[in-house]
């Protein structure tokens, strides 16, 4: 009996010393469980200030963790501090036993930094380098996509977008083609601007079946339309574009009144130009619009800018100069009067506010997600076209 009461006493004796010997490790397993918890809850609120807080605190007791390196380096891009994420992933690159998989994430995240900056050149090449290692990654094919439109090697941005189609399904793959309808386009135009006229159209033609929502694409089939001598699609192509693209309307509005009244066909935009107006409820279109057809059909265009006027500062501004312009005083002075909301340009998608009209958005990447702010736009969903270069 006395001999299992003393196997019993050092058992015991032996679990003391293993406790006390692996606690404080546990201990500190939690803790870093507990944190990272509560770094995805941060992150998930949107806190950022918090996340990259916190991101550096880890990053100082774990700097073997390489991981949480490249989720600081990522976070500081979208906070704006594009060289600390550069230097970051640069640093991370150094490593000479960096695994391959976080090694090509090293490499993707310094691509989408020189992107941010508008080094294309230098992005492409680091992008390059990661589809080296991984050829099959969805992800990075996607920002080597992106980034070779950027650098305005649309040939190659339009295979990297085919390849990239391959690879996925469902959303992701129609917005892949997308993307292969923008570079095709890009395509078009730079084939119109050598004189391959043939080219041109059948690459502008094939853009729009890939990115029939898209408006850059029926921008640039327009312009190849007007060139190559098909006034009836260049016509249509016109059309298509401002109500696609309402946000650039007042640069693609003039330049297809500019292209009609040199080829005599100023009646049938005219027509094209008051089917839009009935409908449309983005600011910047109508007002756009309105000016072109006013001296024709001045009630239309009236009818149009009040529609609007409560929105838009240059709608009613247009509206007072119209009723001035026919004599109308006091229906001037009632619109000069109105109350006005300040107009703004931000990204649908994200929700960033635009300097001016762009077809691309420079926070998010997202195509032909320019608004009016307060102005919905139809589409069959939410996700971001694909590309082109800015208008």
């Amino acid at each position: 009996m006395s001999v299992w009461i003393l196997l019993l006493l050092a058992a015991f004796a032996g679990g003391v010393y293993v406790g006390q010997r692996y606690a404080p490790s546990s201990r500190t397993l939690d803790e870093r469980l507990r944190r990272r918890s509560r770094v995805l809850y941060e992150l998930a609120e949107g806190d950022k200030e918090n996340v990259a807080f916190e991101l550096e605190q880890i990053a100082e007791s774990e700097p073997e963790d390489t991981t949480c390196f490249l989720a600081l380096a990522a976070l500081d891009r979208t906070r704006g501090r594009t060289e600390r994420a550069k230097a970051i992933h640069r640093t991370v690159l150094a490593s000479a036993n960096l695994p391959q998989e976080q090694r090509v994430a090293a490499l993707v995240g310094l691509g989408r930094d020189l992107l941010a900056q508008g080094n294309e050149r230098a992005a492409v090449g680091a992008l390059v380098r990661a589809i080296s290692l991984a050829p099959r990654s969805v992800a990075t094919l996607e920002s080597l996509a992106r980034a070779l439109e950027a650098a305005g090697a649309w040939e190659r941005a339009a295979a990297a977008w085919e390849r990239h189609e391959k690879l996925v399904e469902g959303r992701r793959r129609r917005e892949s083609r997308v993307g292969r309808g923008h570079a095709l386009a890009g395509q078009a135009l730079v084939a119109m601007v050598e004189g391959d006229d043939r080219k041109a159209r059948k690459l502008a033609e094939r853009a729009t079946e890939l990115a029939p929502d898209s408006g850059h694409v029926w921008t640039a089939r327009a312009r190849v339309e007007a060139t190559v001598g098909n006034p009836k699609m260049a016509l249509e192509a016109w059309q298509r574009a401002w109500e696609l693209a309402p946000a650039g309307a007042h640069e693609l509005v003039p330049e297809a009144w500019a292209w009609a009244s040199e080829q005599g066909l100023l009646a049938e935009m005219v027509e094209r130009m008051l089917a839009t107006l009935r409908s449309a409820t983005d600011p910047e279109l109508v007002v756009a619009l309105a000016e072109r057809v006013a001296r024709r059909h001045p009630d239309q265009a009236a009818d149009a800018l009040e529609r609007v006027g409560t929105r838009s500062a240059l709608a009613r501004l247009s509206l007072v100069r119209l009723h001035l312009g026919r004599g109308h005083r006091e229906e001037a002075r009632k619109a000069a009067m109105a109350k006005v909301a300040s107009p703004a340009i931000s990204c649908r998608l994200c929700g960033r506010r635009m300097e001016r009209f762009r077809y691309r958005c420079d926070h998010c990447g997202a195509w032909d997600s320019a608004v009016t702010e307060g102005i919905a736009v139809r589409t069959d969903d939410d996700a971001p076209p694909a590309l082109s270069r800015t208008l």
